[in-house]
């Protein structure tokens, strides 16, 4: 069960919730489509997820993204080598959904993205 991200505290940052989000949402529909977790290449996910969220990202936004979701405990990444695609999975399972979902909101409220003024919506 997904707990949804409190979008109404000021301090979260509306691009930074989106971004988490969307690429959340990303791994658990492949994961939902039967595969084991999410593999692209930095500039595949930027991409799919500009068409998302309607963000201008770069492989550096979500080099960025990805890194911080790790440190955070909420996404496992395995690398393949420079110009490979990389796997991408959540903790979802392993924490356990309120857990998993609470640390989401936690680190929403305590992180924004540092490029996300000049991410700018494209549409």
């Amino acid at each position: 069960m997904r707990y949804p991200v409190n979008s109404t505290d000021p301090a979260i940052d509306p691009v930074t919730e989106l971004l988490v989000t969307s690429v959340l949402d990303l791994i658990a529909e492949r994961k939902l489509a039967g595969k084991r977790e999410l593999a692209a290449t930095l500039s595949t996910m930027a991409d799919w997820l500009s068409e998302r969220t309607h963000l201008n990202l770069s492989e550096r936004h979500i080099q960025i993204l990805m890194k911080t979701l790790a440190d955070a405990g909420l996404v496992t990444v395995g690398g393949s080598g420079i110009g490979l695609p990389n796997t991408y999975d959540t903790t979802e399972k392993s924490m356990g959904p309120e857990a998993f979902w609470t640390q989401v909101d936690a680190l929403l409220m305590v992180w924004q993205h540092p490029s996300r003024k000049s991410m700018g919506l494209t549409k």
